[in-house]
C-alpha cells in the first residue's frame, strides 16, 4: 500500500468549490474524512473512478444498495429498455402488480405491499400506519439502530453518545412532541424489553426493529421475545429490513431467523441501487392504507413516484440474479470468507477483536467482550478503527466505517485484498 497517487491540484479546486456550493461538500450529512475527499467520475463492477482516473476497490456499494455492483449490464439494460417505454406514470401498472406478487411469494410477513422511494420513506410510513390503526402514539426503537432522516428516526443512531434509555436526538428542528412518544432501549437484551412492556401496557403502538442491527446480530430468542410481547401487548412489531432484505436471505432476516413480524420496511438491495422501497405486511394493516379504510383508522400514503416504472423493473432483474440465479449464496459465500479472513488476521496479529455480520455484511470491533449491543460498540477501541479506516481511504479502499458490503460481482480475491488491506493499515498505525 501507500504508493496511491496525490489528489491532483485540480480535483481538490473542485472539491472545495463543492464544499463552497454544497453544504458540507456531500450530498447528504454522513461526510468523507476530512482531507481524504475525491470527487467520483464513474463505477464499473467492484470499481469507482475519481476525476483523477484513481481506481478505489469497492466496498460502500452506494451505502448498500449496488448488491449487483456498479453498471451492471443486466441492470443497465433494464433501465434502457424501460425509458423507451416511460419513465414515470404514476398509475398503477400491470408490473408492479407482478412484483407485490414476488414480494408476497418471498417475504414471510408480506400479504400486502404499497410501494415508496426510499427506505427512510418506508419506516415512515410503517411507523405512521401502526399509530393510526392502534390509536396509539408511543413507539420503541432500539439504541444505535438506523431508521432514516424523519423525525421519528433521528434518534439514539450510530454516532450518538451512550444516553440509553433516554433518546438523544441528533438534529435540530424536529417535530415537538416527538421525544415524548419515544422509548429507546438497548439491542438484544431480552429482561429489559419484558420489563419495560409490562410497565407500560397497551401503551405502544409499534416495536421498530432492525432484526439485524447493522452487523449486530440478534442473540437466540430476542426476536422471539419482541414477537410474543408485542402479541401479548396489542403492539406492531415492525422489522426495519432495508439493509438486511434480500442480502440474508430471499426473505430477508425474518426467513433466516424464523421471527415473522407484522410490518416490514424494505429498500437499498430491492432494486440494485436504483430508488425504490416498499412497505409490506399483514392485509388486516395494510388495508388501512387504503382511503376507503374508516376514516379514525386510515393512513395516509401517498408519493409521485411510487412505484415509479424503471425502479419496479430493475426490482425484478435484481431479484432476478438475486434469488433466481443464486446471487444471494453468492455474497454469503463472501461474507463468511471475509469474517473467517478478518478472524484469522486478528489472531496472526494477537490482536483482541470481535468479528461481526452475516450474510453479506460484515465488521471487525478492537475490543475482547463480545458486541451484541451498540453500548459494547462504544467501549470497543472506536479511534484504533478509525485510524485504519482512513488508511484504507487513503490508499483505494472505499468502505463504510462501520461496515463492509459485498456484492454479486466482488470475488474472494477482492475480500482477501482488503483483509491484507486492513492488516497493512493496522501495522501502520500501531507501528507510531
Amino acid at each position: 500500500m501507500n504508493n496511491f497517487q496525490k489528489t491532483s491540484a485540480h480535483q481538490q479546486a473542485r472539491i472545495q468549490q463543492a464544499k463552497d456550493l454544497i453544504p458540507g461538500g456531500s450530498t447528504n450529512s454522513l461526510l468523507p474524512p476530512k482531507g481524504l475527499e475525491f470527487l467520483i467520475e464513474r463505477g464499473e463492477g467492484p470499481y469507482v473512478y475519481d476525476i483523477d482516473g484513481r481506481r478505489y476497490l469497492d466496498f460502500m456499494l452506494g451505502a448498500g444498495p449496488l448488491i449487483l455492483g456498479h453498471a451492471n449490464p443486466r441492470l443497465t439494460q433494464t433501465i434502457v429498455d424501460q425509458a423507451g417505454r416511460g419513465t414515470q406514470y404514476f398509475g398503477l401498472a400491470d408490473r408492479a402488480v407482478s412484483l407485490a406478487e414476488r414480494l408476497v411469494q418471498y417475504v414471510p410477513s408480506a400479504e400486502m405491499v404499497r410501494y415508496a422511494s426510499s427506505g427512510s420513506e418506508a419506516t415512515f410510513h410503517s411507523l405512521r400506519l401502526a399509530r393510526a390503526v392502534t390509536g396509539r402514539r408511543k413507539f420503541i426503537k432500539f439504541d444505535g439502530a438506523w431508521h432514516g432522516h424523519h423525525d421519528l428516526a433521528v434518534w439514539s443512531m450510530e454516532m450518538s453518545p451512550t444516553q440509553v434509555p433516554e433518546p438523544y436526538g441528533i438534529s435540530a428542528g424536529v417535530q415537538s412532541g416527538v421525544r415524548d412518544d419515544l422509548m429507546v432501549l438497548p439491542f438484544n437484551d431480552i429482561a429489559y424489553f419484558r420489563e419495560v412492556m409490562a410497565a407500560h401496557p397497551n401503551e405502544f403502538a409499534a416495536v421498530i426493529c432492525e432484526p439485524m442491527q447493522r452487523t449486530l446480530k440478534p442473540l437466540p430468542g430476542f426476536l422471539e421475545t419482541l414477537r410474543e410481547e408485542c402479541d401479548k401487548w396489542g403492539t406492531v412489531l415492525i422489522f426495519d429490513e432495508v439493509v438486511s432484505g434480500f442480502r440474508l436471505a430471499a426473505g430477508g432476516a425474518q426467513e433466516k431467523y424464523g421471527v415473522t413480524p407484522d410490518l416490514t420496511a424494505l429498500g437499498k438491495a430491492l432494486a440494485g441501487g436504483v430508488p425504490i422501497s416498499a412497505i409490506v405486511g399483514r392485509r388486516t394493516l395494510m388495508a388501512h392504507l387504503d382511503p376507503d379504510s374508516p376514516a379514525d383508522r386510515y393512513s395516509f400514503h401517498c408519493g409521485t413516484f411510487n412505484g415509479h416504472p424503471i425502479g419496479i423493473e430493475c426490482a425484478h432483474t435484481t431479484l432476478d440474479i438475486l434469488v433466481n440465479e443464486g446471487g444471494i449464496d453468492h455474497i454469503a459465500a463472501l461474507g463468511a470468507h471475509g469474517r473467517d479472513r478478518l478472524g484469522r488476521l486478528f489472531r496472526d496479529l494477537g490482536v483482541a477483536a470481535q468479528i461481526t455480520g452475516d450474510g453479506g455484511i460484515f465488521h471487525f470491533y478492537f475490543t475482547d467482550e463480545p458486541v451484541h449491543d451498540h453500548a459494547a460498540v462504544r467501549r470497543a477501541n472506536v479511534a484504533l478503527a478509525d485510524e485504519i479506516h482512513r488508511r484504507l481511504y487513503a490508499n483505494g479502499i472505499y468502505k463504510n466505517f462501520s461496515k463492509t458490503y459485498v456484492s454479486t460481482v466482488h470475488t474472494t480475491d477482492h475480500v482477501d485484498e482488503l483483509v491484507e488491506a486492513i492488516g497493512w493499515a493496522y501495522r501502520e498505525v500501531t507501528a507510531r
